[in-house]
């Protein structure tokens, strides 16, 4: 019942936004009377975002030092109990967690930097990619347990099966038109005194409305956030507890970081592809002690 309801929330967030971006686009292509020709910048943006799907999974890796995992490879591990993380513990925990959700193994890669952290991405070009970071193996306060990291990847498998990184990138393309419609219609406004004040209006109408856009598309995050954490308690057994506590101990560490200001904190061009955003993760250790997952 609860992950119906979540479904139904999803879809109805999907469809808010496509209705919202429709009424915008309609008022502003009104307001312009057809004198200004949008289409050369629904192509512009369009071209960006796809080159971004397409080979965004290189400027990932590049800026996130990924490689990828080898079932040889051993993850040195700050709990005495594990010592080191086998990379064929990993290929077993990801294939187990596929199988139960019938779906194809995605590339497993390895992000060597120092934060505590997993994520997930894809293009049509290279495929969908799972990464684990070195510093998740190495969370040593409070000590980072085998079972929670199955369930991390458990998520992060699930925003996979779910596709969002193709959802996110169709819903982020609406109010990025919008954004560079404001933006364009500013510098025509500087250019053209004969009606500047009718096109900073506008603007500053697209502006708005990209706004209100992006905060759907940020509702429609969490709620695929959560839909991922679904997916672990489904195919992770105590998956619902294995990764709040997880959760708690990722984000602990990641402020730990921010406040000895380590440099793998300046690496934040894709944070947002991460479990737990390193950016907000003072914020996040209150909620998650609040238990933000309520799962179990």
């Amino acid at each position: 019942m609860r992950l119906l309801k979540l479904q139904l929330t999803i879809i109805g967030t999907m469809g808010l936004l496509i209705g919202l971006s429709t009424l915008i686009f309609s008022i502003i292509l009104l307001m312009l009377g057809g004198t200004y020709n949008i289409g050369f910048i629904i192509v512009l943006v369009g071209i960006f975002h796809l080159f971004q799907w397409g080979y965004g999974p290189k400027m990932v890796e590049k800026q996130y030092k990924v490689r990828e995992l080898k079932k040889t490879d051993s993850i040195p591990c700050d709990n005495p109990e594990i010592k080191n993380i086998s990379g064929q513990w990993i290929y077993d925990t990801v294939e187990r967690i596929c199988k139960s959700a019938n779906m194809p193994v995605p590339k497993i890669m390895y992000s060597d930097i120092a934060l505590p952290n997993a994520f997930a991405y894809s293009s049509p070009k290279y495929g969908k990619r799972i990464a684990i970071t070195r510093g998740l193996a190495i969370m040593n306060d409070p000590i980072v347990e085998l079972e929670e990291i199955e369930a991390i990847i458990g998520h992060e498998l699930g925003h996979i099966k779910h596709k969002d990184v193709e959802v996110m990138m169709v819903a982020s393309f609406l109010p990025a038109i919008l954004t560079m419609i404001g933006h364009s219609l500013i510098w025509s406004s500087i250019f053209n005194r004969r009606n500047s004040g009718g096109m900073l209006a506008i603007a500053f109408a697209a502006i708005i409305g990209s706004f209100i856009l992006g905060l759907v598309c940020k509702s429609l995050g969490r709620r695929r956030e959560e839909y991922a954490d679904m997916f672990a308690r489904q195919h992770v057994k105590e998956g619902g507890r294995k990764l709040q506590e997880g959760l708690v101990k990722i984000v602990e560490n990641q402020e730990k970081l921010r406040l000895k200001k380590h440099k793998d904190l300046k690496i934040s061009g894709f944070n947002t592809l991460m479990i737990s955003n390193p950016d907000s993760s003072h914020k996040d250790i209150v909620s998650l002690q609040k238990s933000r997952i309520k799962l179990s």
